[in-house]
């Protein structure tokens, strides 16, 4: 399948979808970045899907030029699917409400469409404002990634940009996913044999990362109750998640069991959940330090946000897993 037979040979139309809901501290700069990208305004399409806002999200993205759609019941992909069912363009380009994007967001897409028929979808990382807290700075680069486009298995919807007709055909998003839809999605994409690639010059730089430990522990719970229908295959995140979880639930008996008998057998399986229980932080603290060595944050940091990280993974995982027993036993 041609992933972008519309756009080879001209400048294609593109719809920019906001979904938005009380985003009124962050919309209008969003917009405006939009039209900073200097796509031509006669083939830009820029759609905020305002979901049941309660300030005045929807009067400010109409006074920016933007057309507003109203989707007030369902989850996130039926957010998704309401922009999508609207959107007019040959590209359709998601980015939320509380990002701005890069200059360079639209026109390094559609060169990477026209470079390769493969390609499916392009998107490019998510930084974190320079301004941002610690907790925001250890989450997400602030600075653009010194490297090439590359192939990636997944691509996150704050900055997704792919052939309408594509999303379409796909099926569009799942709407009984609470979170994880942009995985589904994106591994849909790939089982068409077609190709996601992130580029550093389609980054988004988010507002809306959690600013605290405990509002990132909370936000990770939110995306771990679905990770079991949107993880394929053996999803290194989805291991390390049950092996941070299995690891801490062994730990208290294992440390009654390891006072009451002083074998070596119960120190050594007390030693073994303690590494399970720790690895994951750690492995996410050595990624993000290979990664964005050059940033601010320090590896003490990265382990605490990579432990808040996994701590409400497995939380959500055990919604998950619940879910799924009560389903099982209705």
């Amino acid at each position: 399948m041609n992933a972008a037979p519309d756009i080879q040979n001209e400048l294609p139309s593109v719809t920019v979808i906001i979904p938005a809901h009380n985003e009124a501290e962050f919309i209008e700069r969003c917009i405006a970045s939009v039209r900073a990208t200097g796509w031509p305004s006669e083939r830009l399409d820029i759609l905020v899907v305002d979901n049941n806002s309660t300030d005045n999200t929807a009067a400010l993205a109409d006074r920016a030029g933007a057309r507003v759609v109203q989707q007030s019941t369902g989850r996130i992909g039926a957010i998704r699917n309401a922009g999508l069912k609207a959107a007019r363009g040959d590209l359709v380009a998601y980015v939320d409400g509380d990002c701005t994007v890069a200059a360079t967001w639209l026109r390094d897409a559609v060169e990477l469409f026209r470079s390769n028929n493969r390609i499916g979808a392009v998107g490019g990382p998510c930084l974190s404002p320079v301004e941002g807290t610690w907790v925001e700075k250890a989450l997400a680069a602030y600075r653009v990634p010194r490297r090439a486009a590359n192939e990636t298995a997944s691509l996150a919807t704050s900055s997704f940009i792919a052939p309408r007709a594509l999303l379409q055909e796909a099926g569009y998003f799942d709407e009984t996913l609470s979170s994880g839809e942009d995985d589904d999605m994106s591994q849909r994409i790939r089982r068409k044999g077609l190709v996601l690639i992130s580029a550093p010059e389609c980054y988004v730089v988010h507002y809306g990362y959690p600013r605290t430990w405990w509002a990132l522990l909370r936000k990770q719970i939110w995306h771990g109750s679905n990770q079991l229908e949107t993880s394929a295959g053996l999803d290194p995140t989805l291991i390390l998640t049950h092996m941070f979880l299995l690891g801490w639930l062994a730990i208290p008996p294992l440390l009654a069991m390891a006072a009451i008998y002083a074998g070596s057998v119960a120190r050594m399986a007390l030693v073994a959940a303690l590494l399970a229980g720790v690895l994951p932080p750690l492995s996410y603290a050595f990624k993000k330090l290979r990664a964005y060595a050059r940033d601010s944050a320090q590896p003490l940091q990265w382990t605490a946000i990579g432990f808040a990280y996994f701590g409400g993974r497995s939380l959500g995982l055990v919604q998950n897993y619940w879910r799924r027993l009560k389903h099982s036993a209705a």
